[in-house]
């Protein structure tokens, strides 16, 4: 069980920095559609934010694991920044010269750390519930990273943000 809570504890600090660094990208993207990516991402993350909370809540509580929507349901009882709080301290995580593309290129490592601790997770999980909401996570990540390769190829190639507003089949929380 330690194990699995240090797996938590570390996706709840990766979500916070994710959703972080997507709230810097939303304040420094000029391009409206960029920043619907970034919107939707700041939201993705919010979500798997909550999933982690309400799981560290039932398995500190109870030690017991519970479906992602009694885990969103638990969520707030739960606060990340008593747990991380220098996630709320820390310095810009953009650099203040970087382009577009790099900030993709960065939230693309963001998604791909998330996918490959979720991922590893799920191999090692001792139940069902366990390995279901890592593989949900993993592959919401997976998502998230293509998703975000496909907007960078786009931007790199055409010269303008990708977004398509009409399917965005990841972001189902």
């Amino acid at each position: 069980m330690t194990a699995a809570l240090d797996v938590i504890k570390t996706g709840m600090s990766t979500e916070l920095w994710g959703q972080r660094f997507y709230r810097e990208a939303v304040a420094r993207t000029e391009s409206e559609d960029g920043k619907k990516v970034f919107e939707g991402l700041v939201e993705e993350e919010g979500r798997h934010l909550d999933i982690l909370r309400g799981e560290y809540a039932a398995l500190v509580g109870s030690s017991t694991w519970v479906s992602l929507e009694d885990a969103v349901a638990m969520a707030e009882s739960v606060v990340p920044l008593e747990i991380f709080p220098e996630a709320g301290e820390a310095n810009k995580l953009i650099p203040a010269g970087a382009t577009d593309e790099q900030a993709l290129e960065m939230a693309m490592e963001f998604e791909r750390r998330g996918y490959n601790l979720y991922a590893e997770a799920a191999t090692k999980a001792e139940g069902a519930e366990e390995r279901r909401l890592w593989e949900h996570l993993a592959k919401a990540e997976d998502a998230h990273y293509q998703y975000l390769h496909e907007t960078y190829e786009y931007l790199v190639n055409n010269g303008v943000w990708f977004y398509d507003d009409l399917e965005r089949p990841f972001f189902e929380g």
